[in-house]
C-alpha cells in the first residue's frame, strides 16, 4: 500500500486531476485491500476521520509500535529481537495493511498511551492493555485481542495462600497495570504497594523479599513462574474478566478501523488462531 503524499506546489487544475485519478485507484483496489490509505503525519494536520479512509503514520511505509519488550508471551526482547503473541499478531496486521512492522525500543509501560496520545512517536501502543474506560478517555483501542486475568504470585513456602492473606502483606506489580489498581482498590489495609518500571525487577523484589506479593496478568505469571522463577508460584487467579486491545490516538480514527478490519481478516482467515496457538497453546 503506498503512502499519499500532498503536492503542495503543484497547480490547481493538476492537483483536481490527481485527486481524480486517486479516486479511480481507491475504487481499483477496493477489492484486495483490507484498509485505508495512509499518509505520514508531517503530510496533514487534519486528523479527523476521511471518507477515503486515509490515515497518519509516524514514518511512511511502517506501522511503528510502542511496547514495554518484558511483557512475555505478548512481547520480549530475545537476542535483541522483539518476539511473543502481540509482536506476530502486529506483524500480521501491518501484512495486511501493506506495511513494514517497526517495533521502537522497550519503553516503560506508563510511557507508552501517553506517547500515543501525544504522537509523532508511535501509531500504536501494545503491552497487554487492559481495555479500560479511564484509558478510552485518552486513546481508541481495537477491537479485543486477548481476554485474561489478574493473579498473586508468591514464593513457595509463603503463608498467603490467596487474597484473603494480603492484608498487612507488602505487594509489588508493574507501575501503570491494572494488577496495581486491583491491589490498590481490593486491599485497602496492605502494608504498602510498591510500584516498579519492569516485571523483571517485580520478581526481583519478590525475591529479595522487598515485597510479599505481588499482582499481575495471569498469562505472564505463568510464563514468567514456568520459564525464569521457578521458586514462584501462582496461588490464586483474580477473575476480573479484562480484554487487552490496541492502543491507537484518537486523532487517527481511521487507522483504528483499518487494524479492525485486518483483526477481522485474520480471524477469518486462520491466521488469529495460529497465533494463538503458537504462544498459548490450542485453545478449548
Amino acid at each position: 500500500m503506498k503512502t499519499k503524499t500532498t503536492a503542495k506546489s503543484l497547480p490547481t487544475f493538476l492537483l483536481g486531476l490527481l485527486a481524480a485519478v486517486s479516486l479511480c485507484a481507491v475504487f481499483a483496489l477496493a477489492g484486495c485491500s483490507s484498509g485505508g490509505t495512509s499518509e505520514t503525519a508531517s503530510d496533514s494536520a487534519d486528523t479527523a476521520a476521511t471518507d477515503d479512509g486515509s490515515y497518519t503514520l509516524v514514518e511512511e511505509g511502517k506501522l511503528t509500535v510502542a511496547a514495554s519488550l518484558d511483557f512475555p508471551p505478548f512481547e520480549n526482547l530475545v537476542d535483541g529481537q522483539a518476539e511473543g503473541f502481540e509482536v506476530d499478531l502486529m506483524t500480521a496486521i501491518a501484512e495486511k495493511l501493506g506495511l513494514e512492522i517497526n517495533y521502537l525500543p522497550t519503553m516503560k509501560f506508563d510511557t507508552i498511551i501517553p506517547a500515543i496520545t501525544a504522537g509523532g512517536t508511535a501509531d500504536v501502543g501494545v503491552s497487554g492493555f487492559t481495555i479500560t474506560p479511564e484509558r478510552e478517555e485518552e486513546v481508541d483501542f481495537s477491537t479485543p485481542i486477548c481476554d485474561t486475568n489478574q493473579c498473586i504470585v508468591v514464593l513457595k513456602g509463603s503463608d498467603i495462600t490467596g487474597s484473603a492473606d494480603l492484608s498487612g502483606k507488602t505487594i509489588g506489580g508493574q507501575s501503570g497495570t491494572t494488577g496495581i489498581d486491583w491491589a490498590n482498590e481490593n486491599v485497602p489495609d496492605a502494608a504498602e504497594v510498591v510500584t516498579f518500571d519492569e516485571y523483571t525487577a517485580v520478581f526481583a523484589a519478590l525475591q529479595s523479599g522487598q515485597v510479599e506479593a505481588v499482582v499481575l496478568d495471569k498469562p505472564v505469571a505463568d510464563y514468567y513462574v514456568n520459564t525464569a522463577y521457578d521458586e514462584c508460584e501462582v496461588v490464586e487467579e483474580i477473575p476480573t474478566g479484562e480484554q487487552y486491545g490496541i492502543a491507537v490516538s484518537k486523532d487517527n480514527p481511521n487507522l483504528t478501523a483499518a487494524i479492525n478490519d485486518a483483526i477481522a481478516e485474520l480471524q477469518e482467515d486462520g491466521t488469529f488462531t495460529e497465533i494463538e496457538e503458537k504462544w498459548f497453546g490450542a485453545q478449548e
